[in-house]
């Protein structure tokens, strides 16, 4: 059995990130990003700004198996056609998955996705990430610095 351990971000660590998150987007950036609430907002703010991108945020958590989520006007994304969704941390991709389907379901079609940590055991392949954790190797309970 791996024992977890916790692993505390930095601000300086959370920095190195999101520059390597805007390093691996390049030159084909955003022009909408979507927060996932609540550990997506503070990375999917800064990287509104970097791109000067309007920030809508989509209040959406699976925890335990259960979905948390509140209403969202699907239409204010209809005019975008590069969305960028952010999230803190793709552990088991389930969160993932589920915003996904709700995309697809409102008829937006591949919306690329950005978190800062991903772990490589997740169902759900991001679209960049800041680090890729091997979950097997280490179990890391990841403590953010606005936690």
């Amino acid at each position: 059995m791996v024992q977890s351990e916790r692993r505390i971000i930095s601000w300086q660590e959370y920095d190195v990130l999101l520059r390597h998150i805007e390093a691996c987007v390049g030159q084909k950036e955003p022009d909408c990003i979507v927060g996932l609430t609540r550990g997506g907002l503070v990375p999917a703010v800064q990287l509104s700004h970097v791109y000067n991108a309007p920030l809508f945020t989509l209040n959406v958590s699976l925890r335990d198996g259960k979905v948390s989520k509140s209403k969202f006007d699907w239409k204010h994304l209809k005019g975008f056609s590069d969305i960028l969704i952010v999230d803190d941390i793709n552990d088991s991709g389930d969160t993932l998955n589920y915003v996904m389907e709700m995309f697809h379901a409102n008829k937006i079609f591949c919306p690329r996705t950005a978190v800062l940590l991903s772990k490589e055991t997740s169902s759900f392949q991001t679209t960049f990430a800041g680090e890729v954790i091997n979950k097997h190797r280490k179990d890391e309970w990841i403590v953010f610095p606005w936690e």
